[in-house]
């Protein structure tokens, strides 16, 4: 049987996924990607908007899409704090979709009064979460 580790993500207002029973956990971070094993060595990182993976005691792939946020590993437990999350089977495709379209044409039909750093945090979530579907269709 493979070493297995816990893993939880939290939203303020809500337990997005919680299991005892992960063998693996990556993420990306602002400083690049990490993959995390059972026994990791303590740390702390700033998440970025993109999809997080992880395995279940069978091998196979999960992911979450999670709006930046916070990871840490401490004691065979990882820990996921972020302002959203959602499962893979929870994103509304026809909705990111659409948002990605909308920020796209904002960005190409600049403005005087657009906000461009909300237009881009707009495109990037939407970018995470078609990613995070398109992955977890993949299976990989």
């Amino acid at each position: 049987m493979a070493t297995l580790m816990q893993f939880e993500v939290l939203s303020p207002d809500k337990y997005v996924f919680k299991a005892d029973d992960v063998t693996y956990v990556e993420a990306i971070t602002v400083w690049g990607g990490v993959g995390i094993l059972p026994r990791h060595a303590t740390m702390i990182g700033t998440l970025k908007e993109a999809p997080l993976k992880y395995r279940d005691k069978e091998g196979f792939a999960h992911y979450i899409c999670v709006d930046g946020g916070f990871l840490e590993v401490k004691d065979n437990k990882v820990t996921v704090l972020t302002v959203n999350a959602e499962t893979a089977d929870a994103i509304n495709v026809n909705r990111a979709q659409a948002s990605f379209e909308r920020a796209k044409n904002r960005l190409s039909h600049l403005e005087k009064d657009i906000n461009v750093e909300r237009v881009m945090q707009s495109l990037h979530r939407a970018e995470a979460r078609l990613k995070t579907v398109k992955l977890a269709a993949e299976g990989k």
